[in-house]
């Protein structure tokens, strides 16, 4: 790190130095000093420092991955609206509901597999050969020539299509700073969500035109797009900081003692460094593989997920996000049925259109979840002296929470009373469960990062995962538990389910600082920055 600062910035900073490295929970941080904003993590005076790249660049990053989720969540949950085409193709065989419940635990799988290989060997291999096998397997399900082909196919691409959901927050994280993830996260989950509504209403119309077998093929010529544009435009977003970096306020050490300090806000940013440090050239972010692998890190990460998930904070996320996931899939896999059935008797070609109710709940998610975030957080830290506490983050989740419980209720009683119920009963209630189902994934993600800044990857893994392993327990069974329950009992089940989950994050929210400085030793790394 460099040592410069302006002359203005002494007096605090001889102060700093004598301040011992994360006197602060980890996830507490001074967010505001004034009328700044501090830059958390400290970029670095390097200039392949990720955190150093343009904002059109980041922009481009954000787009790329965008659009990688959105032919991953297409693909793997976007098969709804022709799902009775396909039943009809295999003449009614029971095992086509597989082709929907399985992607999701596949997918889990795949961030099991994918994230602890991202550690070892880089972000940028990880995501490049996800977006080729993405494409590859989108070809083997167009050319499957029977039911089992098919469905290990889907089970395959489903794989990495899982990188949509955790190492995609990661590369963003890693290249935009902490005042700023809640909005980026969910412009890219907006961008995922507009996209993949939109090609869902797509999906019936190229079905109808073409057959099913085309609609992989346009999503293997998608996702063959989003490779090229990949190797093009996303650097290696992986990069050694100190731990105290993510407290915003930078130790430089000489042989073992501080030296000096570097902290850096939006107007007065670290310098740029081009005698220490290379210029960051094109072969350098076209370069696939940056140093040999360190499988070291691969364990480690295994380590650390094995100790994340016994923080109680991190337990709950997980929880909440399985459970909003399992009620989107049942809905997902559900409303096609209860539409296109007497007395609505949608046609196939309307089923897509209801799925266009995600774009509306998409253009909410940015402001309202998103930069709202970002400024409750900056609101209430210029209110407690700068200082910026994770659970702020958590504030927002009430809104989703309440409209997963509403939703679901709502769909369940139509389903099963049609003949009561207008067809706009589902087809609200039904973008009403996607809007609970992204903001929640959406909060939790930003109240993660933010808590525990150094465990991301692992963390990631972990409501990824683990969350995919519960919700496919809840969905594998989807046919029987609504035989069974009817809609009504089934989704009345989910949201108590629902309500009992979001009633344990009030200990969270309130006993969240002291959670965080107990399990802050098994969170922090100590790297110190050395001059």
């Amino acid at each position: 790190m460099d040592a410069k600062v302006g002359s203005t910035e002494v007096a605090h900073l001889e102060s700093a130095l004598s301040k011992p490295v994360h006197h602060n929970p980890t996830g507490t941080v001074t967010l505001l000093e004034g009328d700044e904003v501090i830059l958390i993590p400290t970029p670095s005076p390097d200039p392949c420092d990720p955190l150093n790249l343009p904002n059109a660049q980041k922009w481009a990053i954000d787009i790329i991955l965008g659009m990688f989720a959105v032919f991953s969540v297409l693909v793997t949950s976007g098969m709804g609206p022709i799902l009775t085409t396909v039943m009809a193709y295999y003449d009614y065989d029971p095992r086509v509901s597989d082709l929907m419940t399985y992607p999701t635990l596949f997918m889990g799988i795949g961030n099991l597999i994918a994230m602890p290989l991202a550690m070892a060997v880089g972000r940028r291999p990880v995501f490049l050969a996800s977006a080729l096998i993405l494409t590859l397997g989108s070809i083997w399900c167009a050319a499957s020539q029977s039911l089992g082909s098919h469905i290990a196919g889907r089970n395959i691409l489903s794989l990495a299509a899982g990188q949509s959901e955790a190492l995609c927050p990661l590369i963003i994280q890693e290249v935009h700073f902490v005042h700023e993830r809640s909005s980026k996260l969910a412009w890219f989950s907006a961008t995922q969500s507009i996209g993949t509504a939109a090609l869902t209403i797509a999906t019936a119309y190229i079905v109808n035109a073409l057959g099913w077998r085309w609609w992989y093929g346009v999503i293997a010529i998608a996702s063959g797009t989003v490779f090229v544009l990949s190797f093009c435009a996303v650097p290696e977003s992986a990069y050694p900081r100190p731990s105290d970096s993510y407290d915003g306020l930078v130790h430089i050490y000489h042989e073992g003692e501080p030296i000096s300090v570097v902290r850096a806000t939006e107007k007065t940013r670290v310098p740029i460094d081009y005698t220490r440090y290379k210029a960051r050239t094109l072969s350098h972010s076209l370069k696939i593989f940056h140093g040999p692998a360190d499988w070291s890190k691969a364990i480690t990460c295994g380590k650390q997920m094995a100790q994340c998930v016994l923080f109680p904070n991190i337990l709950w996320v997980i929880l909440l996000n399985s459970v909003a996931l399992g009620i989107y899939v049942i809905g997902v896999t559900e409303f096609g049925t209860i539409l296109s059935s007497p007395p609505y008797n949608y046609p196939s070609s309307a089923l897509g259109l209801v799925q266009g109710g995600q774009i509306v709940v998409s253009f909410l998610l940015v402001p309202v979840l998103g930069y709202g975030g970002d400024m409750l957080t900056k609101w209430i830290a210029k209110h407690r002296n700068g200082v910026a506490e994770a659970e702020i983050r958590l504030i927002p989740i009430v809104l989703p929470v309440a409209a997963l419980i509403i939703s679901s209720v709502i769909f369940g009683h139509a389903g099963s009373n049609p003949y009561e119920w207008s067809p706009w009963a589902i087809n609200i209630t039904f973008s009403g469960i996607y809007f609970a189902f992204i903001g929640i994934v959406l909060v939790g993600y930003t109240y993660s990062l933010d808590s525990y800044p150094e465990r991301a990857a692992p963390i990631l893994v972990l409501i990824c995962a683990i969350r995919g392993l519960i919700s496919f327990g809840i969905s594998f069974g989807i046919t029987k538990f609504v035989t069974e329950q009817g809609y009504q009992g089934a989704l009345n089940i989910c949201a108590i389910i629902t309500g009992a989950v979001a009633v344990l994050g009030v200990p969270v929210f309130l006993w969240g600082p002291r959670m965080r400085a107990i399990t802050m030793k098994y969170a922090v790394d100590h790297k110190t920055a050395e001059g």
